[in-house]
């Protein structure tokens, strides 16, 4: 018999709040000297380890595209730019709602320092999370075990119990490895068909 579903595990931006990187891409470039080769190079020099883990700060980075790729604005207009690629997930803050009176809600995401503070001031839905696990303050990022493995760890939870939900294919395969129930995100109404198949009821 199929271990009964105590918790969520919510991936953050992707599946709790859009995000749109080729508009963040395409803002940053458009602030550098050279802004056709700071674009060709944005999605390698932002999607980047160092960043999520917190071993570069924001500060640091920012200095990094001044240097590399002529980036010719102060670090306040830069925080504002890094966090302009966010919006409402249509429905997921009153899905979270929906879940929490029967279901442990907590968030496993990749990000960094300046995006949380960004979303904390402005996303509801990630306040109301019983718990937040942030690659930069764990040292540890998606798709590595190593990362699950201690959000399971801080839970107290075995994998069969959760259901683990992102927007990257890489993600939710890496998690069924060890163990976790998954589904991929793409829309509220596609989530709820997929975590239907593991019994799961949602009061609304």
């Amino acid at each position: 018999m199929a271990a009964p579903v105590t918790t969520f595990i919510f991936d953050l931006g992707g599946v709790l709040v859009r995000h749109d990187n080729a508009h963040l891409f395409d803002r940053l470039a458009a602030c550098c000297a050279d802004s056709e080769a700071a674009r060709r190079a944005m999605a390698q020099a932002l999607d980047a380890e160092p960043i999520a883990t917190g071993a570069l700060s924001i500060p640091s980075l920012h200095a990094q595209l001044a240097e590399r790729y002529g980036f010719d604005r102060p670090l306040a207009d830069f925080l504002d730019l890094w966090s302009c690629h966010f919006s409402p997930e249509p429905g997921m803050e009153a899905l979270i709602d929906a879940l929490l009176p029967r279901y442990r809600v907590a968030i496993f995401s990749n990000t960094n320092a300046a995006h949380i503070d960004h979303i904390r001031a402005r996303y509801p839905a990630f306040a109301k999370a019983h718990a937040a696990y942030l690659s930069y303050e764990l040292g540890l990022m998606k798709p590595r075990p190593e990362a699950y493995l201690k959000v399971l760890e801080l839970e107290g939870r075995a994998p069969q119990e959760c259901v683990f939900v992102d927007d990257r294919a890489e993600n939710t395969a890496a998690a069924a490895a060890l163990g976790m129930k998954t589904a991929t995100f793409s829309s509220r109404a596609a989530l709820e068909a997929a975590i239907a198949e593991y019994g799961v009821v949602i009061d609304a």
